[in-house]
């Protein structure tokens, strides 16, 4: 009788622990997935560390903005168009200066994990912080996407491989 009791608690105990919020290096919550080649402009900015360009799908084109604040637009395929899933917002893709021994491609969600709304779109600069204009929250780019200001959560951040000069970004 004592064991199945201590059973129970002990998974009841576990149970209660899990609050939702654990934080994963990468996230789940939205799916992505984008490729890119890294021999194309603006693309060839990935590869540079300190360098990050935003990437989101409007109307059939994809919208980028590098660290610069300079602005390019591509149009996309009809297979593009319908395979390219880009999170909550778009992405922020780029080569961090810091924490970053194998100089490894990142990618965040465009989103504000705060406002968890497509809306709330973060800028960034070329010191590697990221804002968001309707929490005023910010975020370091280089070191893993964590809150400068005292937001609680990290950026969402998801899975890069890079193979033979292509960058995909999914989970």
């Amino acid at each position: 009788m004592k064991r199945p009791v201590l059973l129970l608690l002990s998974l009841l105990f576990a149970v209660s622990c899990d609050k939702g919020d654990n934080y994963r290096t990468f996230s789940n919550k939205y799916r992505v997935f984008f490729s890119c080649e890294t021999a194309i402009s603006p693309y060839n900015q990935l590869t540079t560390p300190g360098r990050f360009l935003s990437v989101r799908k409007i109307e059939g084109k994809l919208y980028m903005v590098d660290s610069d604040g300079k602005d390019f637009d591509q149009e996309l395929s009809v297979i593009q168009n319908s395979a390219f899933v880009m999170g909550l917002a778009g992405l922020i893709i780029g080569t961090p200066t810091f924490n970053n021994d194998d100089m490894s491609i990142w990618a965040y969600d465009l989103g504000c994990p705060e406002c968890d709304t497509p809306a709330a779109r973060l800028k960034f600069n070329l010191e590697g912080t990221a804002s968001c204009s309707k929490c005023e929250g910010k975020w370091n780019l280089n070191s893993s996407g964590y809150p400068v200001s005292d937001k609680a959560r990290p950026l969402y951040r998801y899975p890069v491989s890079f193979n033979n000069g292509i960058v995909t970004v999914s989970n």
